[in-house]
Formats: C-alpha cells, structure tokens, sequence
C-alpha cells in the first residue's frame, strides 16, 4: 500500500548566496544571517518540493512547525 511507505520531510529557513571565497572561509563558531521572517517562514518539503509553509513553535525542549499554508506543490510543480 503506497499510503505506508515512509516520506523525509525537509524543513527549510531560508537561503543565502555567499561567493566560493565566503563558502570556503566557514569556521566552527562563525553565525550566518537570516531573514528576520525565517522563523515565521519555514518550508515543508518532500522530494525538493514545497508542500506547506509553516512558523517555528516550541515544543517544550523540543522546536517543532506549526502549519499555516497546506497544499501539494505549492507553486514548484
């Protein structure tokens, strides 16, 4: 039954375009910027495909995505 088998969901902040140079340069420790929205903003992807959108919430000691926008594709198909 295909409703069974098991799906990776990707959950995405954001994106940043860095030079080769910057990308090359990364240390332990270094902090990257981000949206200020990145947290309201997360993506739900399955196979690179954005299928809902979502705000990081915290579950206790545990961060978890509240749903906001739900539908398959969402505008990558």
């Amino acid at each position: 039954m295909l409703s069974a088998l098991p799906v990776k969901l990707e959950f995405v902040l954001g994106e940043l375009t860095l030079s080769l140079a910057a990308l090359n340069a990364f240390i332990e420790g270094q902090v990257l910027p981000l949206e200020p929205t990145a947290a309201s903003n997360v993506e739900v992807r399955v196979a690179g495909k954005c299928i809902a959108v979502g705000e990081l919430v915290q579950l206790g000691d545990r961060l978890g995505v509240e749903l906001r926008e739900v539908g398959r594709g969402m505008g990558n198909e």
